[in-house]
């Protein structure tokens, strides 16, 4: 089969991004795959591109072609009508818009819980037609969508590459990943207000905090604010961190942390699902996460992990953990366990299953 993938922000080698790849590293085993570039992606490069995904995510796309296509702002509608026509399968991570497709099956992919798609009026509902399936990455985004718009789907949780994760010598590291972002907000200055307080209260000197994760772009100010608040204290940050170094990381922290979506209305600022939180579990960490979004779906509270609401529930709970080592290992042993329902061999099992059923 020839089959296209195109996903609209690939540069930000994010989750959502990391979901389409992965999809297009298992469709490549035995079949013709295309990695979509608009003009935007195009300009930055293939080999830029594959280094970035490489180093972030260590997926194999050696049998992956990376295409300049007709998509993006200013393209040709009726030179991107030809230029599908030739896929036996397109898969589409929407950032809220919808084109009419010539490919002969079309899947879009929602990551996050959209408000607005472009499927109003006659001409809407024409585009969305050539769309008959959709795949979600948690329930939390299916039901948030599907409340809003005539689109049938299923939820696919997002594969977790959990081969090189282990569970290593635990110290007493607290971890966040994510973004350093202001505009995908992670909270990591509530993480480091939470953890000043912790330490200051109780005494717990040889306690740290470890925050990980991408710089974006124009936000190299916000990461310079949050060392500055971090001065005094163990608090340690790694911007732009390589997979090989996490996975360590990971392996010798005894708590995971995670708080987007704290003090947020709008969905979209909350964990859609929590692949982090996942590759923590499968490290043998403790989860003490937001009581918000896809989190709900991962985390069974006080038995692979713990929920969250406030910030002095998040203080308390941390404290409890650091000084009960019978419940560290009970709850880190079962995390383990339910990580393996996210591994990325059920998730390829299941896009073969879509794409040749």
């Amino acid at each position: 089969m020839k089959i296209a993938i195109y996903s609209p922000y690939l540069d930000t080698a994010g989750g959502g991004e990391k979901y389409m790849l992965t999809i297009a590293e298992c469709l490549s085993n035995k079949n013709e795959v295309d990695l979509l570039l608009d003009d935007h992606l195009d300009l930055i490069g293939e080999n830029t591109l594959r280094k970035k995904i490489l180093d972030l995510h260590n997926l194999d796309l050696a049998k992956v072609k990376f295409i300049k296509a007709p998509f993006g702002k200013n393209s040709s509608f009726f030179s991107r009508l030809f230029f599908l026509k030739k896929y036996d399968c397109l898969f589409y991570n929407s950032d809220g818009s919808i084109f009419l497709s010539t490919a002969k099956k079309n899947i879009l992919h929602f990551q996050l819980p959209l408000e607005h798609l472009n499927v109003n009026g006659i001409w809407g509902r024409f585009k969305l037609s050539s769309w008959k399936q959709a795949i979600f990455n948690s329930d939390f985004t299916r039901e948030y969508i599907q409340k809003k718009f005539p689109i049938k789907g299923f939820t696919l949780y997002p594969p977790v590459s959990l081969n090189g994760f282990r569970v290593g010598k635990k110290k007493r590291k607290i971890l966040s990943v994510g973004f350093f972002s202001t505009s995908k907000p992670k909270k990591q200055e509530l993480l480091i207000k939470v953890f000043k307080s912790l330490v200051n209260r109780n005494k717990i000197n040889e306690l740290s905090l470890h925050l990980a994760g991408g710089v974006m772009d124009g936000n190299e100010d916000f990461l310079s604010q949050l060392r500055k608040e971090a001065i005094g204290y163990k608090i340690f940050f790694y911007p732009n961190i390589k997979l090989k170094e996490l996975i360590d990381l990971y392996a010798e922290s005894l708590i995971y942390w995670h708080a987007t979506g704290y003090d947020e209305s709008d969905p979209k600022k909350f964990e859609h699902f929590g692949i982090t939180t996942v590759e923590s579990m499968a490290s043998g960490c403790i989860p003490i996460v937001i009581n918000k979004g896809g989190h709900l779906e991962i985390i069974k509270d006080k038995v692979n992990g713990f929920l969250w609401d406030t910030p002095k529930q998040l203080e308390e709970l941390t404290l409890k953990v650091i000084e009960d080592e019978s419940l560290q290992k009970k709850i880190s042993k079962q995390a383990v366990i339910d990580s393996k329902k996210f591994s990325k061999e059920e998730f390829n099992k299941k896009i073969l299953q879509l794409v040749y059923d």
